[in-house]
């Protein structure tokens, strides 16, 4: 899909520092080539990223980690809603009011955040405050949502081959996480593996969203949250 139809201003939602770059980082860079507005708000503070304890302040160092990968990225807008890592689900009046006041704010043309069938508990929660606090977005925003720990199956795909180097440079600054998981590998081959149909040899990596209105969110959540329990036999939110 062209990048170009993507308008600003660009909102990124995520529950996590890192959630984004890996979700969305190379459509981010090339926001900021083109000069879009972009914000992004991390909804927790990281804090159960460091489980055998080696770095300290662990909430302190990831939000350093986050703003340094942003800025490798040309992002300067970052913001946190400080909510305890790990307890969005129980926070989900909050985080959704909080939300919609930044809607109200921001008025954002394009929203990224995750797609409603995530392992993460934080994540499916930051997506259902989406859609709950949606009822404030204009029609025609368009909603992009990503994967960081599912693939999303089918939507729109974004040819991000020259960014790769820059969303692996902003992926390096996650020396935190790294230590526990080496996700910018896995980024680099899962964001190359979504170009497998893709004849044009000159496409080598692209990105993928579920390309949704704000009309559609409620929708596509509930028929989504029905499959992911279904299939993973999970009956919790």
């Amino acid at each position: 899909m062209p990048k170009e139809a993507v308008e600003p201003p660009v909102l990124v939602i995520v529950a996590h520092p890192d959630d984004e770059v890996i979700g969305c980082g190379a459509m981010l860079a090339w926001h900021r080539h083109q000069g879009h507005a972009v914000t992004v708000i991390h909804v927790t503070d990281g804090g159960r990223g460091d489980p055998e304890g080696k770095f300290g302040d662990i909430r302190e160092r990831r939000c350093q980690e986050g703003r340094e990968a942003l800025r490798r990225l040309g992002v300067e807008d970052v913001r946190s809603l400080g909510i305890a890592d790990g307890t969005v689900p129980e926070n989900l009046d909050e985080v959704s009011t909080r939300l919609r006041d930044l809607f109200g704010e921001i008025q954002p043309r394009a929203i990224y955040s995750f797609f409603f069938t995530e392992a993460h508990r934080d994540h499916r929660a930051v997506s259902r405050s989406v859609v709950e606090a949606s009822d404030v977005l204009v029609a025609d925003c368009r909603v992009l949502l990503f994967g960081v720990n599912q693939v999303v199956c089918g939507g729109s795909m974004f040819d991000v081959t020259e960014l790769m180097a820059q969303k692996q440079h902003a992926l390096a600054a996650f020396e935190s996480q790294l230590y526990y998981n080496d996700f910018a590998l896995k980024i680099l081959h899962r964001d190359h593996a979504a170009t497998v149909n893709v004849e044009d040899s000159a496409v080598q990596h692209a990105e993928l969203f579920a390309d949704l209105r704000p009309g559609e969110l409620a929708q596509v959540c509930g028929d989504a949250e029905k499959l992911y329990r279904y299939l993973l036999r999970d009956a919790q939110p």
